[in-house]
């Protein structure tokens, strides 16, 4: 298997065979290999040995760029963005960048890639190339992982042998995750072309895009992250999905039980969950139709520290063996339970407390659909902060009750497992707990929301389709906007319309707005406190959106943004 993959595969799949789907076109492996006999050529010209990789908009371009940078020599860093903030990070690897975006950063050279160096490439062995990842860790702090593409290849072996079933059954594979980290460049890319199937290059961003990948093949398997699966579920009454899904791939964060159960009943398919980090590569799998228990994969060896703290070894790590941070609970010689990482057990005021658990007990609240628990610095000292999401019954209370009483009733539920130095200082509830496309809590957003004393209105009957939005809006009268504006008669301000306009374009429609412009815009008539307000947002094209606030015949506002990302 190791030489089929580092040879590039051309023992195992035949030149004629379909192994791209670019734009509902196929790809043959044949193209696909003098696409990257023509990059291999274009970097043997360039004489750095390491190479920044950014290809965001065009996922075939990429995979061929990548593999033609490995046959030329190359090592390739994967930034996941390119930014002012990580360019000088990424200057103390390399100054050579490739990209199909426009950047103007001093002192870097980017390669042309679509110049036309033709011939043939004699395919080498890729086992010592080096591939730089970039995670956030458990700081926030983007951190730098280097892995040999041996690390890679030795756990795209070990999955395609677990997946022999599936793959025999000749499926597409489509996904929702960006082959920017380890589990996307494993899952949407290697696993499924060293086993000869077929990949749909197509990113897929919402339900609706889901169902349409679905209906285009006879079977798919479908990579994706909790998060998505939890959007899924959540409205499952508004779709129908295909009755293709022969596998669900799922990694980057937990999967809920009751999202795993309900995808199921949606799919036929227990997700296939892979819990490791980037720097150790895959470690153990569940299904939770199985139970919550994890299984050790059979290539891996695990041991445990004084803490009850995994220590992996397999030739999928970085360093062998690698101390982790995740405590378990060993039930057998390969199954355990997990238990939460050691970095997140915390003191406040002298007591331990063990986020995770605090998480899992606010979860089990009836009012509480999601959770993220951490620790913020309020007037020099450390208290626990909270950001919720809510399930109907904890809507329908908020907007009876108010504010106040559900976070005197969130407290209460809390005291009774967590002493009070440990309850809540702060309590933001949002419609959508901000992750990143693996899945993963987006620790700065989260921050910045605990920050912020604007409060977003309680959403009700959300509808959200490729071009559409709508929701029940509910301005809590106690929401810090409504104060001083105006003394009397407080009204919702035109400007936090507009703010909530953009954030649910960004929620929801994942564009990334950072200037935008105001057209025909319209007020008439003013949203007073706990009102509701309905709510609708559509997508004209990729750059204008048009809104309105309204409540039956009655118009408060309306007007259409026009986004520059």
């Amino acid at each position: 298997m190791f030489a089929e993959i580092n040879k590039f595969f051309i023992n195992n799949i035949t030149p004629t065979r379909t192994v791209f789907y670019r734009g509902g076109t196929g790809v043959s492996f044949h193209e696909f290999s003098n696409d990257v006999a023509r990059m291999a050529n274009i970097f043997a010209r360039t004489d750095a040995k390491t190479v920044i990789l950014f290809i965001p908009n065009d996922i075939y371009m990429f995979y061929v760029t990548f593999m033609g940078l490995m046959q030329a020599g190359k090592d390739v860093i994967l930034p996941a963005m390119l930014t002012e903030q990580n360019i000088d990070t990424l200057r103390e690897l390399t100054d050579i960048i490739v990209t199909d975006q426009k950047f103007d950063f001093a002192g870097f050279t980017f390669v042309d890639i679509d110049q036309n160096f033709g011939g043939n490439w004699d395919f080498c062995d890729m086992d010592d190339r080096l591939i730089y990842f970039f995670t956030s860790g458990s700081t926030g702090v983007p951190k730098k992982i280097c892995k040999t593409f041996h690390n890679l290849a030795a756990e795209v072996a070990m999955h395609n042998k677990m997946q022999h079933d599936n793959f025999a059954k000749n499926p597409v594979m489509i996904a929702s995750i960006a082959p920017y980290h380890m589990y996307g460049l494993l899952w949407r890319f290697l696993i499924p072309l060293s086993a000869g199937i077929a990949i749909d290059t197509g990113m897929i961003f919402t339900p609706e895009e889901l169902q349409a990948s679905q209906h285009k093949f006879a079977n798919v398997l479908f990579a994706t992250t909790p998060s998505f699966l939890d959007g899924i579920t959540k409205y499952q009454n508004q779709y129908d999905f295909p009755n293709n899904c022969i596998g669900i791939f799922s990694s980057g964060s937990l999967l809920r039980p009751e999202t795993s159960q309900k995808a199921f009943e949606i799919f036929g398919v227990s997700p296939f969950e892979v819990f490791g980090s980037t720097e150790t590569g895959g470690i153990a799998f569940r299904q939770q139709k199985d139970g919550s228990s994890w299984t050790v994969f059979d290539d891996v060896k695990i041991g445990l520290d004084e803490n009850n703290c995994i220590i992996a070894d397999s030739d999928f790590c970085c360093a062998r063996p690698f101390q982790m941070s995740d405590v378990i609970e060993m039930q057998n010689e390969r199954q355990f339970l997990l238990k939460g990482r050691a970095d997140r057990i915390v003191k406040i005021a002298e007591e331990r407390i063990s986020l995770p658990e605090y998480e899992e007990k606010l979860g089990a609240h009836k009012f509480v659909d999601g959770c993220y628990v951490t620790t913020i610095n309020q007037n020099g000292r450390i208290v626990i902060g909270c950001v919720l999401t809510l399930t109907d019954a904890g809507k329908d209370f908020i907007t009876v009750h108010g504010r106040h009483e559900f976070v005197l009733d969130i407290k209460n539920w809390l005291s009774a497992y967590f002493p009070s130095v440990a309850l809540p200082r702060k309590i933001r509830i949002v419609n959508k707990i901000p992750m990143n496309t693996q899945g993963k809590i987006l620790k700065s957003e989260i921050a910045e929301i605990l920050r912020s004393t604007v409060a977003e209105p309680i959403a009700k009957n959300l509808v959200k389709n490729d071009n559409f939005l709508s929701a029940d809006f509910i301005f809590l009268g106690d929401s810090a906007y409504f104060k001083g504006h105006f003394e009397n008669c407080p009204i919702l301000p035109g400007v936090m319309q507009l703010h909530f306009v953009i954030k649910f374009i960004q929620m929801f429609f994942h564009k990334n707005v950072k200037t935008y412009d105001i057209i025909k815009l319209k007020f008439t008539n003013l949203i007073l406190p706990d009102t509701m307000v309905h709510f609708e947002l559509n997508k004209l094209n990729e750059d204008e959106f048009s809104f309105c606030y309204e409540n039956g015949d009655v118009k408060y506002s309306a007007g259409k943004i026009v986004i520059k990302e």
